[in-house]
């Protein structure tokens, strides 16, 4: 695979899986806590599963291409990176996002932002088992 290929695919990975999985884990947390009756836990103005993870993959995408670019910029360069250096591009994408577009659920951001990483280190892993990135 060639270092443009490489590039292309992480890109895209990131930019498109990663919000589909940030909406699909939301969804689940929302579901779960409705279902188990913790909505109390939740932070005030949370939507509902479906709306919030609608919201959820809108919002996500600009932390996502931010990361995009990052993780992309590595795999042309290096033709890989480490799971560490997935999770700090993300949880800094989030940051430079959460300011540039207000998310508001003030309480929640740490959450949301280690969060954010953890999606990060599983889009990695895919790529790494399609073959895309070296690990």
């Amino acid at each position: 695979m060639s270092k443009a290929q490489r590039a292309l695919w992480t890109f895209l990975f990131y930019a498109l899986v990663a919000p589909f999985f940030a909406a699909l884990v939301i969804s689940v947390i929302l579901l779960l806590a409705s279902v188990f009756g913790l909505a109390d836990l939740l932070p005030d103005g949370v939507a509902p599963s479906g709306a919030g993870a609608l919201a959820t993959f809108v919002w996500a995408i600009v932390p996502a291409l931010i990361t995009a670019l990052a993780l992309a910029a590595m795999a042309w360069q290096r033709g890989g990176f480490s799971w560490i250096v997935a999770a700090a591009a993300a949880v800094i994408a989030f940051s430079i996002a959460a300011v540039l577009v207000p998310i508001g659920l003030a309480d929640a951001r740490p959450y949301l932002a280690f969060l954010a990483g953890l999606i990060a280190v599983a889009v990695r892993e895919v790529l790494v088992r399609m073959g895309v990135i070296v690990s």
